[in-house]
């Protein structure tokens, strides 16, 4: 079945251009929002949740908002299928590349945390065409065999290196044989509330999963993080900031907090381009 669903539907979509592509998105948007809607309670929850001091008009300006944007999302993904490396450097560019490149100089690993914010799949081609580092990025293998090496081959396809939860730890103690930029992304609930760090965040409590912490003071590395922004539809580009320099003279906690105010700073500019649907708060502070 998923074979057909990418040769006969997938694949001759990404082929278009991404203009059909959105007239797509656009009907897409009208059947998720009003006709079949789509983890709408799950999304005006979260909205409500997370900016209590907004009136009900402007919640469904954000709820509206963040439908066009996903239903976007899911076009550009298909359309990245087929992506050609002029396109991709066209649709992606990072703003300041230049503050990794004395890491890279030094041979030095680098962590940037980003979240689920913007299209993150065109960071995810694209990443690894504007830096001298190695771009890699942490992913969660797909359950249908066919799909994961599909979706595997064409994020890779520009260098980029996908690595699993269970091979992060491999990548930094061996390496790629080059300067590594190790991408993580901040915003998924973490495996266990146990052994999570707990914050607040978008007024709510909120588990955050320590990794990128753990990785930075284990092996000493720079915390980057990565605001993508939306330029215009179908064009992005990625800001670079410097969290952390030192990790070995942190305080507990310091380095998470660093990077969870980060994104929460991005998402409160332009909340629409985050991931609302995502059950985020989904941990209870206490249970395992």
């Amino acid at each position: 079945m998923s074979r057909l669903l990418y040769y006969l539907f997938l694949k001759p979509l990404s082929l278009l251009p991404l203009g059909v592509l959105y007239v797509f998105s656009d009907i897409l948007f009208f059947l998720l929002y009003y006709v079949v809607p789509y983890r709408k309670k799950v999304v005006l929850t979260n909205l409500k949740n997370s900016f209590p001091e907004k009136s009900s008009q402007e919640i469904k300006k954000i709820m509206k908002g963040f439908y066009h944007f996903l239903t976007d999302l899911m076009l550009e993904t298909v359309w990245n299928m087929s992506l050609t490396e002029k396109e991709a450097r066209r649709r992606l560019y990072v703003e300041n590349p230049e503050v990794l490149d004395p890491y890279y100089e030094k041979g030095k690993d680098v962590i940037i945390v980003v979240g689920h914010y913007n299209s993150w799949e065109f960071l995810l081609s694209a990443f690894n065409m504007n830096v001298k580092h190695r771009g890699a990025v942490i992913y969660t293998k797909l359950t249908n065999k066919f799909l994961d090496k599909v979706f595997k081959e064409f994020r890779e396809k520009f260098g980029t290196r996908l690595v699993t939860k269970v091979d992060v730890k491999h990548a930094f103690q061996d390496g790629l044989g080059e300067p590594m930029a190790m991408v993580f992304g901040s915003d998924q609930a973490p495996a266990s509330s146990g052994r999570a760090y707990w914050t607040t965040f978008l007024n709510q409590e909120t588990a955050v999963a320590i990794g990128v912490e753990k990785y930075a003071i284990k092996y000493d590395l720079p915390v980057f993080f990565g605001a993508l922004h939306c330029v215009k539809r179908g064009y992005y580009m990625l800001k670079l900031e410097l969290l952390i320099d030192k990790p070995l003279d942190t305080q507990p906690g310091e380095i998470t907090e660093s990077h969870v105010k980060a994104l929460e700073r991005l998402i409160i500019q332009e909340p629409k381009y985050w991931l609302w649907s995502h059950k985020r708060w989904k941990r209870v502070k206490g249970a395992w």
